[in-house]
């Protein structure tokens, strides 16, 4: 299949061209182009072999609505599968390193949110986050206007600063934390999932270093204005001074790598002192969640014209669950043991490198430790039976087979296969059924902690009663080293 992107609006060398050609020009345009590609029609076969049928429906669902639009739709990575729409606003509390930057998802009146695509956000904000994943991975800059060109016309299917859904209920609350390399859109489509059934999801973005690009908003030009005014009291007249910001620059912050600090890229220390910085984000955050329950005025620096009032008494702080990406998943053993208000934990192909023992045991709440079967070795899956081992909390480690490391990511759902396999970003395993287990295996663990039967049935796949999932892990751990 050809391009829907005029290739012209990059401006590239033809040897560059030339290498990328066969890539670029068969590129997935995610689920509303190739519906019919031999890649997705595999993805609805698998599923329906596997009995995930409420995911394969919902796919079916989605191609049938499209087929029945008379207009094209914009490229979009998959709608949310739940009984909810999605809505979506970026908020910004201050503009220090101490403040709070996230993605917030969360349920709307349904709707077909094919037809109201016009009201879409960009999956990539700002084409600096593109060159930003250019630096993560050390390419050169023309790599960043490919991944512009790869990724920056795909959009979330969620509505812009969409009100939220008008109804008495509570919904619990999900903090996501993104891997290294990551930033608060990298798993928009595992966002969405979770919003459309029912949950209110924080996806920050890390100012440790470790996101592939991020930003502040600092004062460009400020000055001090002397007021004179009457003192009523005394009849006389005096000055104070309004200090007054005419404008916000903005400070971007790219990926922060250990070679120019001289030491090794998973040095212990250097890890281990971020996952704590993260840990105090995520806390902060949580903070600031609860303030927007009780109906504090949050001041949102980006401007927008949105209202957090409308969350007031919405959100069910007694509900909250931490999940993470590799990195991410390291942050939510630390970000669970500093603070107890989060009551489980959803380490998503996790890294423990930056962990210690003593810090995994400081966690008394239950944990999902969902693994990608091509990502894991030996030493960091003993780690975490070894360190996360409880004999009265539950922690259930599940392995998903065939998935790599990206198999949470919406990388999967961008990138061809072919691309996607050279860039390590996809496997065999369709990116449909990757996200499908992801889903099903968070909804159940969530509804079974957090007593949410409305949102997910009892579900025995958290026993790895499923064909592609293995209870435990795929290494052998008998073996001598």
């Amino acid at each position: 299949m050809e391009s829907d992107i005029d290739i012209k609006r990059l401006v590239r060398p033809s040897s560059f061209y030339k290498r990328i050609k066969n890539i670029t020009d068969r590129r997935p345009a995610c689920i509303n182009v190739q519906t019919n590609d031999d890649d997705d029609v595999d993805g609805f076969r698998e599923i329906e072999e596997l009995e995930a049928v409420e995911y394969k429906e919902a796919d079916e669902n989605a191609k049938n609505e499209l087929n029945s639009q008379p207009d094209k739709i914009r490229r979009h990575l998959p709608p949310g599968s739940g009984q909810y729409s999605v809505g979506c606003v970026d908020i910004m509390d201050n503009d220090s390193d101490e403040g709070s930057f996230f993605r917030l998802f969360y349920p709307i009146e349904k709707t077909d949110i094919l037809k109201r695509n016009t009201q879409w956000p960009l999956w990539l904000p700002r084409k600096e986050y593109a060159h930003g994943y250019a630096i993560f991975l050390k390419k050169k800059k023309l790599f960043g206007k490919f991944i512009n060109w790869l990724g920056g016309d795909v959009y979330t299917p969620a509505l812009w600063q969409a009100p939220l859904l008008q109804t008495e209920q509570k919904f619990p609350v999900v903090v996501m934390s993104h891997g290294i390399g990551g930033n608060r859109t990298t798993y928009t489509t595992y966002c969405c999932e979770l919003a459309s059934h029912g949950f209110i999801v924080a996806a920050p973005e890390h100012r440790d270093g470790s996101a592939s690009m991020t930003y502040l908003l600092k004062d460009n030009i400020s000055r001090t204005v002397f007021e004179t005014i009457k003192d009523h009291e005394f009849g006389k007249r005096r000055q104070h001074s309004i200090h007054r910001s005419q404008s916000f620059k903005e400070e971007w912050r790219c990926f922060e790598h250990t070679d120019p600090l001289g030491i090794q890229w998973d040095d212990f220390e250097y890890r281990n002192k971020q996952v704590k910085h993260r840990a105090m984000e995520c806390r902060r955050l949580l903070d600031l969640l609860s303030d927007i329950d009780n109906g504090r005025s949050i001041v949102n620096s980006l401007g927008f014209h949105f209202s957090l009032k409308q969350f007031k008494g919405r959100l069910d702080m007694s509900k909250v669950a931490f999940a993470g990406h590799s990195f991410g998943g390291s942050t939510c053993v630390a970000t669970l043991g500093l603070d107890k208000r989060f009551k489980l934990g959803i380490m998503l192909d996790a890294w423990m490198h930056p962990l210690t023992e003593d810090l995994c045991s400081e966690v008394t709440q239950p944990i999902l430790m969902l693994n990608y079967e091509k990502f894991q070795w030996r030493k960091n899956v003993e780690q975490m039976i070894d360190w996360l081992h409880s004999n009265d909390t539950d922690r259930t480690m599940l392995t998903i087979k065939g998935a790599c490391h990206q198999a949470i990511s919406d990388f999967q759902f961008i990138a061809s296969k072919a691309f996607g396999k050279l860039m390590e970003v996809r496997s065999d395993l369709s990116p449909r059924v990757a996200m499908a287990l992801n889903t099903r295996t968070s909804l159940a663990f969530l509804s079974k902690h957090l007593g949410l039967e409305d949102i997910a049935k009892t579900d025995d796949i958290l026993t790895g009663n499923h064909e592609m999932l293995v209870l435990g892990t795929t290494i052998d751990l008998s073996s001598q080293l």
